[in-house]
């Protein structure tokens, strides 16, 4: 058959099959079924491609902490201002990630729900993130962060450069831009609702009442001034001081400083735009500098800590004025000693080298006696199936065989009644499982704070924080946190006091709130430049001795020792080892309470001064039930607090 008598063939076959389905009506149904499937796939594609669209999320910018710079070993924020540019509403998470150079994704990643109305406006969502750095130099530049959603990320995030403190003038981004002067700006509405996202920030101008502000950052600011920060009242465009309304109306006050809590408020007589970097240094002299690291040429000429500050490398620098000893490892460290799995580990190594003879030349002899290969797969099988089980009842051996969690925190009364509260934990389990970790305050910020490994979990922060994290069977899980958790904490109140050339002599504080047996012995309180003893006695608290200035009570040089990993089972203060979990929260009171300074070198322990009204009580005891993870599953829960509190001094004739 020639190829054209075949395709002839075909062409009638077609023709008389045709014919015949239309008198059947078949044809006239296919079409219909193929028109409603046309109709159903392009629904489906545009389905598709509407929800490709939806994905979409553009980053116009992105901001490290106050004034571009971050705070190292403190949770700092992050601000990225996000735009849907699609004509759907974008509902999603958007998440931020960190990795240390070339190491991959570490700690647990970041999440923040955002919802964007369609073609929306550039609007700010703030990650509060703990950056970790080693105080050296400006930058912490093995850390990198990426944001990323779902069908789409960012990898463009700037490194964070290091700065101890942060200064900013707030401006109204609504209004004309002022440009000039030392002070970078930052505009309003970044300011955190949060004060524990205020760790980095020192110093904030204002020249108008924020028009952009929740009453969350109104509190913020008012707190974090309270705790110890400064505020500058300079001219606005009008040439006058700004007028407050409402909760912030406190700081209108005609002195040209008054105090706040342990914070004080500045007026200066002039537009922020016009102070230039020596008029700057000039009216901050008196708050703590920035450490400058070895050939740092810091940006910000008043971040400068001091220009005759050596930058040369040096034991001084390494025990004395090097990077900040107190991170969060130090103390996650040593709470982790103190839930140590208590493994058998003689048992395990000979069980470890049987299982190794078993595999070798066990198997191997075995194929030598019997030429059937399914004997020696089934002495292979079995061997691995024996010793899996053996391994796992001899390994799965925890502290006190049950779930705990240890803890210290770092806790200051707020004028609200709350308490502004940093916490570290260490998480026990023996059931592996997924945990939520939370706790009942406010703008509760988590990290594991970790710089080597990737957390299987999430971190929600802020209004309604969650760690949710999977921890293996008789493992730990280390974290930090901040809080702002309700309730006053102890009450002191001063019953007789007496001064003698400006120091103290006499001093009983009546306490309430706090029993004498869930403290420490000997409690201390800080006058001026000089730290005091202070005993239980007649159910008070009654001054002791001088126990000199911070550099004498601190000992820096041995809190470093205690900071570095290889003594963890080592009293560098009294040269013993380490044999109790009550030694070790005694050994983290003098770390604590340099956190408690942000005080970690020499130079800044010779600077420590509170102001001439004030005695700050330091308190260090059993940590109360409100402090604990709100998780019934986690066990058992125990640890340390040490109080801050500030007492407003007035002499009074001494008992």
């Amino acid at each position: 058959m020639t190829r054209k008598t075949a395709d002839s063939l075909l062409a009638s076959r077609f023709t008389r099959g045709l014919t015949v389905a239309c008198k059947r009506g078949v044809l006239k149904k296919r079409l219909v079924t193929w028109r409603v499937g046309l109709v159903w796939g392009c629904a489906l594609l545009a389905s598709l491609l509407g929800g490709a669209t939806a994905s979409a999320l553009d980053i116009v910018d992105v901001r490290w902490g106050f004034n571009g710079k971050v705070a190292p070993n403190r949770f700092n924020l992050l601000s990225v201002q996000v735009q849907n540019p699609t004509p759907q509403p974008w509902d999603g998470e958007i998440t931020a990630r960190k990795s240390l150079g070339g190491a991959g994704t570490v700690d647990a990643p970041v999440v923040e729900r955002v919802t964007l109305a369609p073609f929306s406006q550039p609007t700010w969502v703030r990650f509060y993130v703990y950056i970790t750095g080693d105080g050296w130099g400006n930058s912490t530049s093995n850390e990198n962060w990426k944001l990323s959603w779902k069908g789409g990320s960012f990898d463009q995030v700037p490194v964070p450069r290091i700065a101890k403190y942060q200064r900013v003038v707030l401006t109204d981004t609504s209004g004309m831009l002022r440009k000039g002067g030392a002070i970078k700006q930052m505009p309003e509405e970044l300011f955190p609702a949060f004060v524990t996202a205020t760790d980095a920030l020192q110093v904030v101008a204002i020249d108008h009442e924020p028009r952009q502000w929740s009453p969350g950052q109104k509190d913020a600011l008012l707190d974090w001034l309270h705790l110890g920060g400064t505020v500058m009242l300079v001219h606005g465009i009008n040439g006058k001081f700004p007028e407050f309304t409402g909760p912030l109306s406190v700081l209108n006050s005609p002195l040209d400083e008054g105090r706040h809590g342990a914070g004080r408020v500045m007026r200066i007589p002039r537009a922020a735009s016009t102070i230039d970097a020596d008029e700057a240094r000039q009216m901050l002299a008196g708050l703590p500098k920035n450490h400058v690291g070895p050939n740092e040429k810091p940006e910000d000429p008043i971040d400068m800590l001091d220009p005759t500050l050596s930058t040369q490398p040096s034991n001084a620098n390494l025990y004395g004025e090097g990077a900040d000893p107190f991170h969060s490892s130090s103390f996650l460290g040593q709470l982790k000693q103190m839930t140590k799995p208590d493994h058998n580990w003689v048992l395990l190594h000979f069980m470890f080298w049987v299982y190794i003879a078993m595999i070798f030349p066990g198997c191997y002899l075995l194929g030598k006696k019997y030429t059937d290969f399914r004997v020696v797969y089934a002495g292979l099988l079995g061997t691995v199936l024996l010793f899996s089980i053996l391994f796992s009842i001899v390994g799965q051996r925890g502290y006190g065989e049950s779930t705990a969690v240890h803890s210290v925190a770092i806790a200051r009364p707020l004028p609200d009644g709350s308490m502004d509260v940093s916490a570290w934990s260490n998480v026990f389990v023996t059931g592996g499982a997924r945990y939520d970790v939370r706790h009942n305050g406010k703008g509760v910020l988590y990290s594991t704070c970790n710089q080597a490994e990737s957390v299987n979990g999430t971190i929600v922060n802020g209004a309604e924080a969650l760690f949710n994290v999977d921890i293996p069977p008789f493992s730990n899980r280390e974290f930090a946190h901040r809080i702002k958790l309700p309730g006053p904490g102890p009450k002191l109140t001063i019953e007789s006091l007496k001064l003698e050339e400006g120091r103290l002599t006499q001093l009983i504080l009546k306490v309430d709130g706090l029993k004498p047996e869930d403290v420490e012995p000997t409690q201390y309180l800080l006058f001026g430049n000089r730290f005091y003893s202070l005993a239980w006695r007649d159910g008070g608290l009654t001054l002791v001795s001088d126990a000199g200035d911070a550099t004498a009570l601190l000992q820096l040089q041995q809190s470093q020792q205690w900071a570095n990993n290889y003594s963890y089972g080592y009293d560098p203060y009294n040269q013993r080892n380490i044999q109790t979990a009550k030694e070790r929260y005694s050994l983290m009171f003098r770390p604590l309470l340099s956190r408690s300074l942000n005080v970690g070198r020499e130079r800044e322990a010779q600077q420590v001064q509170l102001p001439p009204d004030i005695v700050r009580v330091y308190l260090y005891g059993k940590m109360p039930p409100e402090f604990t993870v709100q998780n019934a599953k986690l066990g058992k829960q125990e640890g340390e607090v040490l109080y801050c509190i500030d007492v407003p001094l007035r002499e009074t004739p001494a008992k």
